[in-house]
């Protein structure tokens, strides 16, 4: 083997050694050869690491802890874990109290969703400004999201009127048998007060709604908000912790009087009993018809004009926002019945210093003759007041709950 060729096989054995080879040569020949094995060096498969690769990177890495490189990065790393242990802290803390003024209506939406029907024991209290508290009745309901309800009260001066309702028609039981003469359509019992989905449509559509504290409504953790409806004076709230639903209302002290409705018990069932709302007309129910549908001939949606009064009646504002506060909490339900309303106003006419007995204008005396839902007239037919029409409107809140006031009359 000549020089070069011995020179040549070297340089192909370093690089099969992977070791780098002694190239320096003075010959273009052998060159030329070294470059030809270089390329055909090239297509050959990669050597792979020895079995001390893995530990040499680590033993490297070691000895790099020491290097500002190193330093750099961990206190990167401690930056992001300080940042995600505030926002661990912060989820922790929306997690306590996760309920506030802008998402509690959502919540109260999402809890009635989730129920079927309820069971409660409900409240109507008289509290005034000396804070004394007066009970005036107690009810038993069971409601559930058909329209379907059974009250009977159990307590008060209508005890054991028996009210049901099949989402279409009214039904009433009474164990006096003259209460059909005494008491309005609308009573306290018919104008259902406090029914869950109802507070919270109204908390919905209120101008101002927002949590103001906490406090204890039978026994039960609750939110106490406070509530600015649309045409009407500032109510509370108070809002069951657990269940995110309605356990009382309290209106605002007018004339050192103040009406609080709440439930002092309340469960959430499945359905209400059938034996409770089926109705046997042997046993004495008779039903209840809506104003709208007795002794009426009604324009529907008609504004009523070419009929002004030919006496306006003045009324106190303030003095008609305290009788919607009551008509809200359960007390003087009879303002929500225009027929009714008019029957005290012309009773009033007749015995200004106060009704002894019975009215002396009958209930049936009076006929609506139009009504377009915020105002009604209504004809009267009686030998004992010179009053031959009545007009009443709705000033307050100009839909079903809204009160009804005597605006005028004619004789």
């Amino acid at each position: 083997m000549n020089d070069n060729e011995k020179k040549l096989s070297d340089f192909i054995d370093s690089l099969n050694n992977e070791k780098k080879p002694d190239i320096e040569t003075d010959s273009e020949e052998l060159d030329s050869l070294y470059n030809a094995v270089r390329q055909v060096k090239s297509l050959k498969e990669p050597v792979m690491p020895d079995k001390d690769f893995s530990y040499n990177i680590t033993q490297r890495l070691k000895e790099k802890k020491k290097t500002p490189i190193k330093n750099k990065k961990r206190i990167c790393i401690g930056s992001i874990a300080g940042i995600a242990a505030i926002l661990v802290v912060a989820l922790i803390m929306n997690f306590i109290n996760p309920i506030n003024s802008s998402n509690i209506v959502y919540a109260m939406e999402q809890a009635y969703n989730g129920i079927k029907a309820y069971h409660g024991t409900l409240e109507v209290v008289l509290n005034n400004e000396a804070g004394e508290e007066h009970i005036q009745s107690i009810l038993d309901i069971w409601v559930d999201k058909n329209d379907n309800y059974y009250i009977e009260i159990s307590e008060g001066s209508y005890k054991g009127l028996k009210t049901i309702s099949d989402g279409k028609k009214v039904w009433q039981l009474s164990v006096d048998e003259n209460a059909e003469n005494t008491l309005p359509i609308f009573t306290e019992t018919y104008e259902f007060i406090f029914e869950l989905g109802n507070e919270i449509d109204e908390v919905k559509n209120a101008e101002f709604a927002k949590i103001i504290g906490d406090d204890k409504i039978a026994g039960r953790s609750s939110y106490v908000m406070e509530v600015t409806p649309k045409g009407g004076l500032t109510y509370k709230l108070w809002v069951d912790k657990e269940t995110k639903l309605p356990l009382q209302k309290q209106g605002a002290m007018n004339k050192a009087i103040q009406y609080t409705t709440r439930y002092t018990e309340i469960d959430f069932v499945e359905s209400i009993p059938e034996d409770l709302i089926t109705i046997d007309l042997n046993e004495g129910f008779k039903e209840v018809e809506p104003v709208t549908d007795k002794n009426t001939d009604i324009i529907e949606g008609k504004n009523i004009v070419g009929h002004d009064p030919e006496t306006i009646v003045g009324v106190d504002m303030e003095i008609e926002k305290a009788e919607q506060i009551a008509a809200d909490s359960g007390s003087s339900p009879w303002k929500l019945d225009p027929v009714y309303v008019a029957q005290v106003f012309l009773s009033l006419q007749i015995s200004p210093d106060g009704i002894v007995g019975d009215y002396p204008v009958d209930y049936d005396e009076l006929v609506i003759v139009e009504n377009n839902g915020t105002n009604v007239m209504i004809n009267v037919n009686s030998e004992k007041t010179d009053i031959k029409t009545v007009y009443l409107s709705r000033l307050i809140r100009q839909n079903d709950t809204g009160i009804w006031t005597v605006t005028g009359y004619d004789e």
